[in-house]
């Protein structure tokens, strides 16, 4: 892809999420977070979301013990919502059209497939919404794919309940790290 492709369809991207956004605010479909909400970006739609699609792309890393998935879902669903704070306003504000995108009934069918809540998605639906979106020549398509699933794997794997599931025994020498676990 050369320099003008690229910029057109950062372009098409950002007007088709700027759209999306808009129609849906205008439209009452898109909430925004109560003032005196622990959360940072994430609103109810986007967690929703998010823990439908986790157990679908995080595939076999989720614990099978339905209180410990859903614990390590909801801490990662925290950790996300706390690294998209710090990507700063224009990034979250992205990710935010793009979260918009997915959870506004007509767009989310109309790109995804996924015509239904996502509370009410098959593991099917899904999985079809990530490989067509993984696979295809929309470059904004492509990009979506790889945010949500660099955001998600980020967050799962960064904590490290989620190690033992992988094989990983932890780092060689956990009292160096900047950040402890």
């Amino acid at each position: 892809m050369n320099r003008r492709d690229f910029l057109k369809l950062g372009a098409a991207s950002s007007a088709a999420l700027t759209a999306t956004a808009l129609t849906a605010s205008l439209t009452g479909c898109s909430e925004s977070l109560p003032v005196n909400s622990d959360w940072l970006i994430l609103r109810e739609q986007d967690r929703i979301m998010l823990a439908a699609i986790a157990p679908v792309m995080l595939k076999g890393s989720l614990p099978t013990d339905p209180l410990a998935k859903q614990q390590g879902i909801d801490t990662m669903l925290k950790y996300m919502d706390v690294g998209i704070s710090k990507l700063g306003p224009h990034n979250s504000k992205q990710i935010s059209d793009l979260f918009t995108l997915l959870n506004f009934g007509l767009s989310r069918g109309l790109t995804t497939g996924v015509w239904s809540k996502w509370e009410n998605a098959s593991e099917a639906e899904i999985e079809n919404f990530l490989n067509r979106w993984r696979e295809s020549s929309v470059g904004l398509f492509t990009l979506g794919y790889n945010g949500l699933n660099k955001l998600m794997c980020a967050t799962w794997f960064g904590q490290s309940g989620a190690w033992q599931n992988v094989g990983y025994a932890g780092p060689l020498y956990p009292d160096v790290l900047i950040t402890k676990s």
